[in-house]
């Protein structure tokens, strides 16, 4: 059995995120509940969940949400070709990218692990 840990993130507006999550970034719907403003949404192997916080959903709240929402967490997600991705993300939504793409070596143990990444 492996271990799946798959984020739930709240959002003001589920369109705006799903459109950036789904056109931007190249994500898949696997379903929604538009009545709910949810989505769940896949790419490459990575599932997120998407939640619009006026939504008629249960909520997870433990404090005030204030813009802009996500501060204090990050995700690395693996894909399988990340130049198309970052390319598609540099054409589309620019403004998102807060670290260009660059190689980065970082110590793993006994051995150095080496990955291209970039941050939005």
């Amino acid at each position: 059995m492996t271990s799946r840990v798959v984020p739930e993130l709240y959002c003001f507006d589920i369109n705006v995120s799903k459109s950036f999550f789904v056109d931007v970034l190249g994500f898949e719907v696997k379903f929604e509940r538009p009545d709910e403003e949810f989505a769940y949404l896949m790419l490459d192997g990575v599932d997120v969940m998407l939640e619009g916080i006026a939504g008629k959903s249960r909520k997870w709240l433990s404090g005030d949400l204030e813009l802009p929402l996500g501060r204090g967490v990050n995700f690395q997600w693996d894909v399988i070709d990340i130049e198309p991705l970052y390319q598609r993300v540099n054409e589309s939504a620019a403004d998102s990218i807060y670290l260009t793409l660059e190689s980065k070596s970082y110590q793993c143990g006994d051995s150095i692990a080496t990955q291209k990444q970039f941050i939005v």
